[in-house]
C-alpha cells in the first residue's frame, strides 16, 4: 500500500486509541477492547510485524488538515475515518465517553458532514460503543447492533415539505434489495447504499 501524505505537523505520539476502537480481524481483537500487543499511550509493542490492516491505517485527523486539532483521538477518545468504498464518514467513540460526540465543538460539525453527505448520497454512522447511530441532516437514529450480515441502509422519501431521509438495517438477503448494486467488502457492516421513496 502507498503511503498517503499525511498533515506535515501531526503523528501518532502520545495516542493509540485506534488501538482499542477498532477492531483487528487478524487479531480477532473486537471494537472496544484494548489490544494485547497495545502499551496504551506509547505504541504498539509488535510494531515492525503489526498487522496489514495495522500498517494501512491512518486516521483522518493524520491525513486531512480540514480536521481540527480538537480530534485528536486522544484528545477526544474518538476516532474519525473515511470508508471510501461506502462513501462513508465513520466516527468510532469510546464507550468510556459515549456521549462526547454529542457535545460541542463536535456535534455540529459532525450534523454539518450529515448535510453534505446527504447531497452526495453519503453517510456519517456514529459507533457510540457497540451502537450504529446513523447522523442525518433532520435526525439522530441509534440502529443498534448491527449484525455482519446487515446493511445500513439510507432511503429519502419527498413529501410536501421537501425530502425527508431515514436509515434502516436490512438483511443483505433482503429481497427488497433486488437490483441494487452493492459494494462488496469483507466486512458487511461497513457497505451501504441508497433506496429512493417517493410518494
Amino acid at each position: 500500500m502507498t503511503v498517503p501524505p499525511m498533515v506535515s505537523s501531526r503523528n501518532c505520539e502520545g495516542c493509540t486509541m485506534c488501538c482499542k476502537l477498532l477492531s483487528i480481524t487478524e487479531l480477532s481483537k473486537p471494537r472496544q477492547h484494548w489490544c494485547d500487543n497495545c502499551e496504551i499511550g506509547k505504541g504498539c509493542k509488535i510494531y515492525p510485524e503489526r498487522p496489514k490492516e495495522c500498517v494501512d491505517f491512518y486516521c483522518t485527523y493524520l491525513l486531512d488538515i480540514r480536521i481540527g486539532e480538537e480530534w485528536k483521538p486522544s484528545q477526544c477518545r474518538m476516532v474519525l475515518t473515511f470508508e471510501d468504498h461506502a462513501n462513508r464518514i465513520v466516527i468510532h467513540v469510546d464507550r468510556g465517553r459515549a456521549n462526547a460526540w454529542t457535545k460541542e465543538p463536535y456535534y455540529s460539525q459532525i450534523k454539518n458532514w450529515a448535510v453534505r453527505a446527504a447531497a452526495v448520497r453519503g453517510q456519517v454512522v456514529v459507533w457510540q460503543g457497540l451502537d450504529a447511530i446513523i447522523v442525518l441532516p433532520n435526525t439522530d437514529k441509534n440502529l443498534g447492533r448491527v449484525r455482519d450480515d446487515q446493511l445500513i441502509i439510507t432511503s429519502e422519501k419527498r413529501t410536501p415539505q421537501g425530502v425527508v431521509l431515514d436509515a434502516v438495517l436490512m438483511d443483505r438477503d433482503d429481497p427488497r434489495l433486488s437490483g441494487l448494486e452493492l459494494p462488496n467488502h469483507d466486512d458487511p457492516r461497513t457497505v451501504s447504499t441508497n433506496r429512493g421513496e417517493t410518494d
